[in-house]
């Protein structure tokens, strides 16, 4: 297999991730501006991601059989395609605080902002790891997914402390967890990602 065709699947991948990092880019706009349309645009980049997971994964496969560097990278655009369901969670639980006007603690708002920022550097560097293949790269991508599970599982902690103590509204109380339990799935697609698939090209 011509070596030019494998930097194209990853050429391919990293623009699939950007796509992702885009989708949450907007999520978040979304999210803290109560803006449905930057909501619409996120859920309209999730359709095209679909869609590019489907054709590389065909390219992929029709290369694995002989072509050991494709196998090693084969379950990289389905993690995406993960990485992008998790944000659309986000969206639609954004779209339920909207639609029914929940109101967030402070702390719960300062809470998914971190989220929001460690996780647009995690797939900024999840994107550029999968171009380079560089093992430092990987551990990091993997080291920083690490870190937000152990947010998510923080802060999932400290709101039942706030809901507990009535610093938290019940009718909000599913929502902000829904939207803290999507970045920790997308978390752990990132990682499976970096451990299976952008490892493999180490």
């Amino acid at each position: 297999m011509p070596e030019q065709t494998i930097k194209d699947v990853k050429k391919e991948i990293f623009l699939i991730m950007h796509k992702a990092q885009e989708m949450l880019e907007l999520a978040e706009d979304g999210f803290a501006k109560s803006k449905l349309a930057s909501l619409d645009q996120a859920e309209d980049l999730a359709k095209e991601v679909h869609v590019r997971e489907d054709a590389l994964t065909a390219t992929l496969a029709k290369m694995a059989a002989s072509n050991a560097e494709s196998r090693a990278i084969l379950g990289v655009p389905a993690q995406i395609e993960k990485i992008a369901t998790a944000i659309r969670r986000i969206i639609e639980n954004s779209r339920t605080r909207i639609k029914e006007g929940q109101l967030f603690s402070d702390k719960a708002i300062l809470e998914t902002g971190k989220l929001f920022t460690k996780s647009k550097e995690v797939l900024k560097k999840a994107g550029e790891a999968a171009m380079t293949g560089a093992k430092a790269a990987v551990e990091t991508v993997i080291a920083d997914s690490n870190t937000i599970e152990r947010m998510t599982s923080e802060y999932a902690t400290a709101h039942e402390d706030r809901l507990a103590s009535g610093e938290c509204i019940p009718k909000s109380s599913s929502t902000y967890l829904c939207v803290l339990y999507a970045f920790e799935d997308m978390a752990a697609h990132v990682k499976a990602q970096g451990g299976k698939g952008v490892g493999g090209l180490v």
